[in-house]
């Protein structure tokens, strides 16, 4: 597989940013005088608005995309994390969008970025997996999906994407029939319980053949 972009180099390429200092230092509690304790500090009052306005640029690129005004909603969610690049669902949403577009190597990078601002989540993980699948690199995807797995072991949307890229480069193993199980359970949609009885099937005959 290949190796993670570190996440700030990405979010620089992604947003067009340049690396800037803050501005301002925050004085020590000692030299803070007891009478404006119930003060705001000027630095957090200024970071509060800016991840309000933040909010509302994501608020409105959802709108956007939801209207199909995919470049709108791009622009919208890049002014979002221009304002507060910690901002999650941002960047998982933007990299769907540019997933959609067929850029994929942007829309990777989004998901990376989003899988490491929240660890446990695992649908950055699955999109990356996605696609990569889309682009035939089936055991980049396999790699991913995986991983997705490993943050949620019982994700059904990651389940499916990997028992499918297992299909695509032809393998199988006793840890991949124990998923296609658990998926059979888990699935409601009849297309799929099909698809994952088609599946067992194949991993069986591929270990029995070994």
């Amino acid at each position: 597989m290949t190796r993670p972009i570190p996440t700030r180099i990405l979010a620089m390429s992604l947003l067009g940013l340049t690396v800037t200092l803050p501005l301002g230092a925050c004085s020590s509690s000692s030299s803070r005088n007891s009478n404006n304790l119930n003060e705001i500090d000027p630095a957090i009052a200024y970071r509060q608005r800016q991840r309000a306005e933040a909010r509302e640029h994501y608020e409105l690129a959802t709108d956007l995309a939801q209207e199909g005004k995919t470049e709108e909603a791009l622009q919208e969610y890049r002014n979002a994390l221009e304002l507060d690049d910690k901002l999650y669902a941002a960047w998982n949403n933007m990299g769907q969008l540019l997933m959609n577009e067929r850029n994929y190597a942007d829309a990777v990078a989004a998901f990376q970025i989003a899988a490491g601002i929240e660890p446990s989540d695992p649908r950055p993980l699955y999109n990356t997996g996605l696609a990569y699948q889309r682009v035939g690199w089936a055991a980049d995807a396999y790699a991913s999906y995986e991983n997705a797995l490993a943050r949620d072991p019982m994700y059904i949307p990651a389940m499916r994407g990997l028992i499918r890229s297992a299909e695509m480069l032809g393998t199988g193993n006793i840890e991949l029939l124990e998923i296609i199980k658990q998926a059979q359970l888990r699935e409601r949609d009849e297309q799929w319980r099909d698809y994952f009885r088609q599946q067992r099937d194949r991993v069986e005959l591929l270990l029995d053949n070994r």
